[in-house]
């Protein structure tokens, strides 16, 4: 698909701790522009050619710099449901895991659809997209046609945020119970979206995602790449508990490259 390239912020990395060969969960930090952002890498052991970056994005109550919430460690959630034995065994995949300092948010101040022409970049969400920039920049195991993002809560909002800041980037979003900017979905309605919400979702409404998908349609995405899955009475969590309660999510995300 036809992408337009957005320029980047100028990139001052420093990584606190070195990137090993072959490794398996490894604490880091990065430092953009006086903005320091904890996360964790998990790379598979011994990569032979090219390979997914998948990148999860924490809620509210991961927020931090103790660089171990975002991680739901034991609760085959995000990183932990990548990082995986089964998933891995399906297809080996370099796995992201970035946590952003509270009170700071991937995007926006609230819970509620916002209007992404008129919001600034948050330091989080912008610290994060040079990470990646930088990442395949220096890794030539990381396949740049398979780079997958997801995220819940508020972490769904900032998956929603960086497929708007940089459509040309990802193979596939899965953005579960997060709001977005309706109004600029045609920035994004060629990226393959599996997005997923509760219907009773006390936290976000799911009118949120619902008017997102339906805007990525009406501005010409098809539904042959487009998904919502609704979980019929589901709260907040179940969103998330549903979208990665088996493999059938990882194996739709590799089934889109660029």
């Amino acid at each position: 698909m036809s992408r337009t390239m957005i320029p980047l912020v100028s990139l001052a990395t420093a990584l606190l701790t070195a990137l090993p060969a072959y490794a398996d969960w490894s604490k880091q930090q990065v430092e953009v522009e006086g903005f320091n952002l904890p996360y964790q890498l998990f790379e598979p052991e011994n990569v032979v050619g090219k390979i997914p970056l998948v990148i999860h994005l924490h809620g509210s109550g991961e927020a931090g710099v103790d660089n171990e919430k975002q991680m739901y460690s034991g609760q085959n959630i995000g990183p932990d449901y990548f990082a995986s034995d089964d998933i891995q065994a399906i297809q080996a995949a370099y796995v992201l895991a970035p946590q952003t300092p509270g009170p700071m948010r991937w995007a926006n101040t609230s819970l509620a659809p916002y209007d992404f022409s008129s919001t600034p970049s948050t330091p989080s969400m912008t610290t994060l997209l040079a990470l990646i920039d930088n990442m395949v920049k220096e890794n030539s195991h990381i396949d740049t046609g398979r780079i997958y993002m997801t995220g819940l809560s508020r972490g769904g909002q900032g998956v929603w945020n960086a497929a708007f800041q940089r459509p040309e980037l990802f193979a596939a979003i899965v953005p579960i119970a997060g709001s977005a900017s309706p109004k600029d979905a045609v920035t994004i309605k060629d990226i393959p979206t599996w997005a997923f919400h509760g219907s009773c979702d006390p936290v976000t409404k799911p009118k949120y995602t619902k008017d997102m998908v339906d805007a990525m349609i009406r501005a010409g995405g098809s539904t042959q790449w487009i998904r919502y899955t609704e979980i019929e009475c589901g709260g907040h969590d179940s969103s998330w508990l549903t979208a990665f309660s088996n493999a059938n999510l990882y194996q739709w995300m590799l089934k889109q490259h660029q």
